[in-house]
Parts: C-alpha cells; sequence; structure tokens
C-alpha cells in the first residue's frame, strides 16, 4: 500500500498533465463571455425595449440559478431541444455544453461588472475628453472604454478566479481536466488515498489561480493610466 504523501506525489504531474485541457475550458468560456457581456451591458444602458427586457430576465436567471443546475439543464436539456429540429447532438463533447453552460452564466455576471463600471464613471473625464479636441467616437474609446475597464477589472479578476474554481464541476458531466483525472484516480484506487489526490489538485488550482491574479493585477496596473 502507498503511503499518503506517495499518493500526494504521484498525483501532482498525473494532474499536471491535464492543467492545459483546465486552461482551454477557462480561456474559452472567457474570451466569449466578455464578448456577449459587453453586449449584453450596451443593451441594458440603453433604451427600455423589448430586447432590454428580455436580456434583462436572461441575465436575473443566469445570476440567480445555482451554475451546477445550469450545467445539467444545458446538458440535458440541449440534446432535447435539437432533437426537435431532427438533429442528435448525444455523441457531442461534453465540453461542449460545459462551454454553452458556463458562457451563459459568466457573460451574465461579466456584463454586470461592465454595467457597474460604466455607470461609475466620473462624467467629468469624460468632459475632459472633448475638451482636449476628441471627438465622440475617439472620446468613447480612448475614454469611456478604458476607464470602463480600469473600473472593472477588481470585480472580473474575481470573477475569473471564480471561473476557474468553479471549472472543478466540470468533470460531473464526463470533461476530464484536472479535477475530473483526480476523479479517475481516485475512483482507480477505490477511494484509497483519496484526501492526497484532492490536496495534489488544490495545489494546482492554487497555482492557476496565483497567475491568473497575477494576469490581472498586471492589466490593471496598465489601465490605471488612463486618466485624463
Amino acid at each position: 500500500m502507498w503511503r499518503g504523501h506517495e499518493f500526494f506525489i504521484s498525483s501532482l504531474p498525473a494532474l499536471a498533465e491535464f492543467i492545459p485541457v483546465t486552461i482551454f475550458y477557462l480561456t474559452v468560456p472567457t474570451l466569449i463571455s466578455w464578448v456577449l457581456g459587453t453586449l449584453i451591458c450596451i443593451v441594458r444602458t440603453g433604451r427600455k425595449n423589448v430586447l432590454y427586457y428580455a436580456v434583462s430576465l436572461f441575465v436575473s436567471f443566469f445570476r440567480g440559478t445555482p451554475g451546477l443546475v445550469q450545467l445539467y439543464i444545458v446538458f440535458f436539456g440541449l440534446p432535447k431541444l435539437f432533437s426537435l429540429f431532427g438533429m442528435n447532438i448525444n455523441a457531442w463533447d461534453a465540453g461542449f455544453f460545459y462551454i454553452v453552460a458556463t458562457t451563459a452564466n459568466f457573460s451574465s455576471f461579466v456584463s454586470e461588472a461592465l454595467r457597474g463600471a460604466y455607470e461609475g464613471i466620473d462624467k467629468a473625464q469624460i468632459d475632459a475628453g472633448y475638451s482636449v479636441g476628441y471627438s465622440r467616437i475617439q472620446c468613447f474609446f480612448h475614454v469611456t472604454v478604458p476607464l470602463t475597464v480600469k473600473i472593472a477589472l477588481p470585480n472580473l479578476k474575481n470573477l475569473e478566479i471564480d471561473l476557474l474554481k468553479g471549472s472543478a464541476v466540470a468533470y460531473v458531466i464526463g470533461v476530464v481536466d484536472v479535477m475530473g483525472k483526480a476523479n479517475k484516480i481516485i475512483s482507480l484506487h477505490r477511494g484509497y488515498g483519496q484526501i492526497w489526490v484532492l490536496l495534489a489538485a488544490a495545489v494546482i488550482y492554487f497555482f492557476l489561480t496565483t497567475v491568473v491574479e497575477f494576469i490581472f493585477n498586471m492589466a490593471l496596473r496598465h489601465f490605471r493610466r488612463y486618466e485624463v
């Protein structure tokens, strides 16, 4: 029988091989959510029309329900929806369903972070942009956007860290990332030494979280220069 520390040491490299998978399932939803979240933010800061209320309902639903429930709804519900149109997607990779569910959830939170940041901009900063000769478009891209991002970055950093940690639930639908591999190792040894395998997974997630935090802190230092 292996001792605990041997489980820990042997699990680390085995789990580390799946770091690229975890990064993939962090990066793809992030990029899509930033685009979708920006569009939602634009709608939510505009006129109150049908689209505004539809988008508001979308945001409220995904912010007000558990992410795991949303994941199960997408994983089990999307194939049934597609079957109504004669399409069978049951054999599609589980990662696709995770990305869809996570993107819907994450974009809702991103949109609110951006909306709060936009509404928190000191209007004097925008007026200062006009005073130095910026056109409306120039002021938007050189003043409004950078200031919005700068204000939103601390919240976006926290959301990104939550997304990384939350990705650990992807294994429940068959995604084999760091946590998915950890679960396989635990199952292989019938639960023996599971605490050491989980500790190894925790070390890897802590490392990834530290990297994400470092990247966002660097970005925040960059955007601090955007003061008119």
